[in-house]
């Protein structure tokens, strides 16, 4: 070889040396940065010259690994927002330890109406309001929780969105970087990478890498990111109550105009929409039926009791004169003083009734006795001080008695968990609570309804404490329980749903954890390694230069011998 050839590799050998521990250094500085990989230089020799003069950087990467990241980071961004909803639901459910929860609160009014029914005790009517009335307003205050969660979730979707959307536009411009072959490859790919990984988060998607090195991006059926990016539309609702249903009212994630909300799924924007349409709705319909049933339960116990002492029955159905009835039967009606002796007893054919008006036309016609509908409630009130209906013999088209479709003496308003109340004229004066009865067999001049009865606060128990059938809903199945042992069941169901969400976000953040510290060792620096390769190419580098020198002494001996 040349001394020339010889300068030329001891030259290129130098330089790469130089490159290599510049090179090392800067992996070293990197260690600690997320979704740093380690860079590598490979020297290619030029045989024209057999210089080492040109190579190639290039970055350590495991396919697989990242590919695992990806998913399982799609997994724990949909786990770990699940369980925190789930948290915060469980602190909404109450501490069973204070009687603050639902099951503690329909126990309670059990307990208050057995003692009622007794007859033993010193609990009164009023205890027993009170007790309907804590649990009416540990329902609603519940099922508001629900629904600030579906908002809080809904708004979310909204955040997540423009995340997701912030980053398509960021990787789409790395893209162009890369195709276009601008900047430090390496280090634009490894931006690339972390924004996939943050997107994976988010959402679950897939991709590919074509040959021109573009990264192809999917989700819900859709390519976000190609030769251009296609961002994700949505119109938060600002308000979400237990009638809020997707998508009637509530809004969808769309790309492109097409609604693509159902095939969203995985991350954080997965979960969000689950918890908004899925989740937490299964929770409220669980809480709807258990209000729903207690309603209508009690309120129908309380229709066949009396209160004492007897007043005015005023409906909670509202009604009109031209409001259809279709009855059968008879319907009692006894007058009654204010101490329930009865002062007269009348019975009303209802086989020609078929509307209310007709209804308060009997009533009238019988003497001491006033119906009319006053602020759309159909009133009925007697001189005597007085009135009891018996309406066990007075049923509709469906079975129901005419006390109970009227809704006299009920103790709750309302339909769901939502709207449950004590009514308004139960909660003004609980003396009306129906824990009498109308004793059927007294005749004029005899008690009727007695002070301190205990028949409607039997029945009323009873309303509670008797197995009925409740059909599916929520995550429970359908089921023979009683009001309290279901609201049991209603607590129990949605503590599972929050442990499961928690044991949940653990697994799959443990899985996630742990392929991003096998990529990381796979693929992010090792400075152990580092630090020898310095050493090395330091060397590598000392050697160059002093064969440098040597060459140059011999180019200076060549030149003396031919002066």
């Amino acid at each position: 070889m040349s001394l020339s050839g010889a300068l030329a590799n001891a030259t290129a050998a130098l330089t790469t040396s130089q490159y290599q521990v510049s090179l090392s250094t800067t992996n070293v500085a990197n260690a600690s940065t997320d979704g740093y990989t380690t860079k590598t230089y490979s020297a290619t020799s030029q045989t024209a010259t057999l210089a080492l003069s040109t190579g190639e950087l290039s970055r350590v990467t495991d396919t697989y690994m990242q590919k695992s990241l990806i998913t399982s980071s799609a997994s724990a961004g949909y786990a770990e927002t699940i369980d925190s909803y789930m948290t915060r639901y469980d602190t909404l459910l109450g501490d069973t330890s204070s009687d603050g929860d639902i099951a503690s609160l329909t126990s309670a009014l059990s307990t208050t109406l057995t003692t009622l029914a007794s007859g033993t005790g010193d609990t009164d009517a009023a205890a027993v309001v009170s007790a309907a009335a804590e649990l009416a307003d540990g329902l609603r205050t519940l099922s508001s929780g629900i629904q600030d969660l579906r908002s809080d979730a809904d708004a979310a979707i909204a955040t997540t969105v423009d995340e997701i959307n912030a980053l398509l536009v960021d990787i789409d411009s790395l893209n162009d970087q890369i195709v276009a072959g601008q900047g430090d490859q390496t280090s634009l790919a490894d931006s690339r990478d972390t924004a996939l990984q943050a997107l994976s988060a988010l959402v679950s998607v897939t991709s590919y890498t074509d040959a021109s090195g573009r990264l192809n991006i999917y989700a819900g059926g859709q390519m976000l990111v190609g030769t251009t990016v296609s961002t994700l539309s949505f119109t938060p609702s600002g308000s979400v109550s237990a009638d809020s249903t997707y998508p009637t009212n509530l809004s969808g994630v769309s790309v492109n105009g097409r609604d693509v909300t159902s095939s969203l799924t995985g991350g954080e924007l997965g979960a969000l929409i689950d918890l908004r349409d899925e989740a937490l709705p299964a929770e409220q319909a669980a809480l709807d039926s258990l209000a729903a049933t207690l309603i209508s339960a009690i309120n129908t116990a309380a229709s066949t009791g009396a209160a004492a002492p007897p007043g005015t029955l005023t409906s909670t159905t509202a009604v009109t004169a031209a409001t259809p009835l279709s009855l059968t039967g008879s319907l009692g009606v006894v007058q009654s003083t204010t101490a329930g002796v009865a002062t007269a007893i009348d019975e009303i054919d209802l086989s020609s009734v078929t509307t209310v008006g007709e209804l308060m036309d009997a009533l009238n016609s019988l003497d001491g006795v006033s119906a009319s509908i006053v602020d759309g409630k159909l009133t009925i009130s007697s001189s005597s001080g007085g009135v009891t209906l018996d309406s066990s013999l007075a049923l509709t088209a469906d079975g129901e008695t005419l006390s109970d479709w009227m809704g006299f003496n009920d103790v709750f308003s309302g339909s769901d968990a939502s709207t449950i109340r004590v009514t308004a004229a139960l909660s003004a004066d609980p003396s009306l609570l129906a824990a009498s009865s109308l004793d059927t067999s007294a005749a004029v001049g005899q008690s009727a309804v007695a002070s301190g009865g205990t028949g409607g606060a039997t029945a009323l128990m009873a309303a509670l404490t008797e197995d009925r059938s409740f059909a599916a809903s929520g995550n429970l199945s359908a089921r023979s329980r009683s009001l309290v042992d279901y609201a049991t069941d209603v607590l129990s169901g949605a503590a599972t749903t929050v442990s499961t969400a928690a044991s949940t976000a653990s697994s799959a953040t443990a899985l996630r954890d742990g392929y991003a510290n096998s990529l990381s060792n796979a693929t992010g620096v090792n400075l152990d390694e580092q630090t020898a390769l310095v050493s090395l190419y330091q060397q590598q580098y000392e050697v160059s230069a002093q064969l440098m020198s040597a060459i140059q002494a011999m180019y200076d001996a060549l030149i003396s011998m031919v002066s």
